[in-house]
């Protein structure tokens, strides 16, 4: 739930039929974004309290380069803030990442019906209820209709506005594999504008608890992308 503070003027709250005037910009911005032709660097850090998860966490450091063959783009640079072992590197080859996070994504869902809630200063936030199907994907468990989103623009009044945060929210739990469950789900993803003016992922915060052969834990994800450099 949106909080101000006290002082701060009442919102204007109207539920959207159609996508308005705002979320078509939103829409077309993003599939005007192309980043395909960007270097970047990709830091994950996952600890957890579950079965089989590292109290202490691991880090795992990725670059990823488009001049490079298709199989050789994602490079594996670090862990835990040493090189890679020859084993590590094998691992992440086998991983086979194709994707590249991207912020024209987006476009697929921005369009969909929303509350908008107008806030002071120009503020601007979207609330999302449910996601189209093959939106969010856990596992091989599509919880795209059971998944809330609110989405913060940036920029709302400027010439060109943007997405500044997006906070996905699962609203009902599920079951994986007969032996495991996810009872929530809770990520924020922030963007920004790389040189050039592409928007670019910043960073992405994410916690799912839930259980496994019994046992409760969660699992607590931070993936950090700096160093985008335009290189073709």
């Amino acid at each position: 739930m949106l909080r101000l503070a006290a002082a701060a003027p009442l919102l204007l709250v109207a539920t959207a039929a159609h996508a308005d005037d705002l979320q078509q910009r939103l829409v077309a911005g993003a599939r005007a974004t192309d980043t395909s032709a960007y270097a970047f660097r990709e830091t994950i850090t996952v600890t957890g309290n579950g079965p089989g998860m590292d109290k202490a966490g691991k880090t795992y450091v990725t670059a990823y380069d488009p001049r490079r063959p298709l199989a050789e783009r994602w490079r594996l640079v670090g862990v835990d803030g040493r090189a890679p072992t020859a084993k590590e590197l094998e691992q992440s080859r086998k991983n086979k990442r194709e994707s590249v996070p991207d912020y024209t994504d987006l476009a697929k869902w921005l369009g969909t019906p929303a509350t908008r809630v107008d806030g002071a200063n120009g503020a601007v936030t979207y609330r999302y209820p449910r996601l189209p199907a093959g939106t969010i994907k856990l596992g091989k468990h599509d919880a795209s209709a059971d998944t809330a989103a609110e989405v913060q623009v940036a920029g709302a009044n400027g010439a060109s506005p943007h997405v500044g945060q997006i906070r996905f929210t699962l609203t009902k739990g599920f079951r994986m594999m007969l032996v495991a469950s996810v009872k929530s789900m809770a990520t924020t993803m922030r963007f920004r504008r790389a040189d050039g003016g592409q928007v670019v992922p910043a960073d992405v915060q994410s916690t799912i608890a839930g259980s496994m052969m019994g046992k409760s834990g969660d699992i607590r994800t931070t993936v950090n992308y700096a160093d985008w450099q335009k290189v073709r």
